[in-house]
């Protein structure tokens, strides 16, 4: 119930900052309509007045001609654009921290496909905004690491039976230590994080042009993602009928954990897209908000996955280090993001 609350006050809120809906009728009447029939009522060259209609009427009343109205997808995205304030920090936090609620469902939840969800709801906001291609770019990579991650997470759950005991073990631990409103501090966590990681987008939107730095590190967080999708998708087939298998082929003959290494970079690069192209376009003071959540959001996300991949390579040695060539692959191996080992 208080999670419901919690949607409905920001519900409310979204509603407040919403125009009139007369602003809305407005913008649907500018939409470009398209008459596919020749009977459309724009091939009428001449209108007829009421008392030549009620002359020359027919006992029987005629169908009403057809038409086909067809909108475009561009003049869709401009009403709502006219309608919604442009790149108002209202929507992207409703946007960014509603997902993380799934946790309320299942605990699990809010920082899989609520994480997903997370990205994917920010860049689709942000692409109508984007005014060059590379700030579609920057908004599609957000896209893609969500569809990517959450079909990832589907997968698992529903072909992996040792993933689903995992989580099932997860959930178990997680009811007895209270009742689901005790999971509202780190579901408020979560949708800050998600919220700040989001925010670079905001910075190269509506930017008229990104500086060369920032498209360099775009290319390297695409390059981020590209390794982590592969290094899941790599381990989590090598464990298809052997979930005890040490994974060192591919990317891991490289690097002990791509799929951290990727994220990392991919994060960390966005966030430097996001506040190089402030400094270059001499916005910086104006949206210097922006800017401390984006540098927020990469370092909180980063951090996560550094004690991530420290935690696996922990357990990896405690389970695998007395195995033939564990030792040769971790010295010619890059460990990849990680902490600096406790003392």
């Amino acid at each position: 119930h208080i999670g419901m609350r919690h949607l409905s006050l920001l519900c409310l809120l979204a509603a407040a900052h919403a125009p009139p809906a007369s602003a809305f009728h407005a913008s649907l009447a500018r939409l470009p309509l398209s008459t596919s029939s020749p009977s459309s009522f724009s091939s009428l060259s001449t209108p007829l007045s009421p008392i030549a209609t009620r002359k020359h009427a027919p006992a029987t009343r005629p169908s009403a001609p057809s038409m086909n109205l067809a909108i475009s997808l561009p003049a869709v995205s401009a009403a709502v654009a006219s309608i919604a304030p442009a790149m108002a920090p209202l929507p992207y936090a409703a946007v960014a921290i509603l997902p993380s609620c799934l946790g309320l469902y299942k605990s699990d939840y809010g920082v899989s496909y609520g994480y997903g969800l997370g990205m994917i709801l920010p860049g689709l906001l942000t692409l109508p905004h984007c005014v060059t291609p590379i700030a579609k770019l920057h908004a599609l990579l957000y896209i893609a690491y969500g569809v990517r991650l959450n079909l990832f997470l589907l997968y698992r759950e529903m072909n992996i039976t040792s993933m689903r005991a995992i989580k099932e073990k997860i959930e178990e631990r997680v009811k007895a230590r209270g009742g689901r409103l005790q999971r509202l501090p780190f579901i408020a966590m979560c949708g800050f994080l998600y919220f700040a990681m989001a925010a670079p987008l905001h910075l190269t939107a509506t930017a008229r042009a990104l500086p060369p730095a920032a498209v360099g590190f775009l290319a390297l967080g695409w390059l981020g993602f590209a390794a982590a999708a592969i290094g899941d998708a790599q381990k989590t087939l090598a464990k298809v009928g052997q979930p005890n298998k040490l994974v060192r082929s591919g990317l891991y003959s490289v690097c002990r954990h791509p799929n951290f290494t990727g994220e990392a970079f991919l994060w960390t690069s966005s966030a430097l897209v996001g506040i190089l192209t402030a400094i270059a376009t001499g916005t910086l003071t104006a949206v210097l908000g922006w800017v401390a959540l984006s540098a927020v959001g990469a370092s909180g996300m980063s951090y996560v996955l550094c004690k991530a991949a420290s935690g696996l390579e922990s357990r990896q040695r405690d389970k695998y280090g007395d195995e033939p060539g564990y030792e040769e692959w971790i010295e010619s191996t890059w460990a990849g993001v990680t902490l600096p080992p406790s003392k």
